[in-house]
């Protein structure tokens, strides 16, 4: 009776993890397929090279670079009815995950004046096949502490911008950007779920020797992650003409997104301390 239910319980593990396994790619593809027609609309703002904050602080500075795209930063858009000025789509820039993860790094070292730069990048994701580097000479002369690439959620595979190249031409631009100096480097797989783009983002991370954090599991997880789905959101929906804003993260996606970066940016600076 015994060997019967070991093998009866053995089965159960085996049909739900199977059971998970095609529920988790059957949702990675059902996203692409979306969000590659929202997404189209998004970035076509002209935005400055980069933007400055630092903390009042007067501490030794620590400067973290974020090079991404409309998640980390997009401008005031009439055509799509976005209105201000933030990480897409937080009701407000200090509800963006780039402004909240500067907090929870202000709170981490508060004897340090905490500075950071913002630079979108969605050209390199859509044309990274013959990418300038030269472009990011602003920002590689920053000689940041910390670089983060939240990059890859507006990057489309096709015969010229390939898989094989993407890798290639996103190792060359985090090995430019790092400088002659030894920052800390952390990658985001994309937070629109994309089994292929993770894939390649992995190898990546491993072949320059950057942290890895998944955004991609938030919205598997819970669907509340998008915008359109976020309950209690304090931004006004009926302003937006463009139904790609709503698979942005609201307020709420923010918090999750900060808090998935912040986990490699506080062992790397307790590690270092000790």
């Amino acid at each position: 009776v015994n060997n019967n239910m070991k093998n009866s319980n053995e089965l159960n593990i085996l049909f739900l993890t199977i059971f998970s396994i095609l529920i988790f790619n059957n949702a990675y593809s059902q996203d692409i397929s979306v969000t590659k027609k929202q997404l189209n609309a998004m970035n076509r703002v002209k935005m400055p090279a980069f933007v400055d904050t630092c903390s009042s602080n007067s501490g030794e500075r620590f400067k973290i670079l974020i090079i991404g795209n409309s998640l980390t930063r997009h401008g005031i858009s009439e055509k799509i009815g976005w209105n201000h000025i933030s990480g897409m789509a937080a009701s407000n820039i200090n509800n963006d995950y780039a402004h909240i993860l500067f907090k929870k790094t202000e709170a981490l070292i508060p004897n340090r004046r905490i500075c950071m730069r913002i630079s979108t990048l969605s050209t390199f994701e859509r044309n990274f096949h013959n990418f300038n580097l030269k472009t990011i000479d602003s920002l590689v002369n920053y000689n940041p502490d910390v670089i983060i690439f939240q990059l890859g959620e507006n990057v489309v595979f096709d015969s010229i911008n390939t898989k094989v190249v993407f890798e290639k031409k996103y190792i060359e631009l985090i090995n430019y950007a790092k400088g002659k100096f030894n920052p800390i480097v952390i990658c985001t797989t994309p937070f629109f779920p994309s089994q292929e783009k993770n894939e390649v983002i992995k190898k990546v991370t491993y072949k320059t020797k950057s942290f890895l954090t998944d955004l991609s599991h938030l919205y598997l997880l819970d669907k509340t992650n998008y915008v359109k789905n976020e309950l209690n959101y304090p931004g006004d929906k009926s302003t937006w003409i463009h139904l790609g804003i709503g698979v942005h993260p609201g307020d709420f996606g923010m918090e999750n997104i900060a808090t998935q970066i912040f986990l490699n940016i506080n062992a790397v600076i307790n590690y270092n301390s000790k």
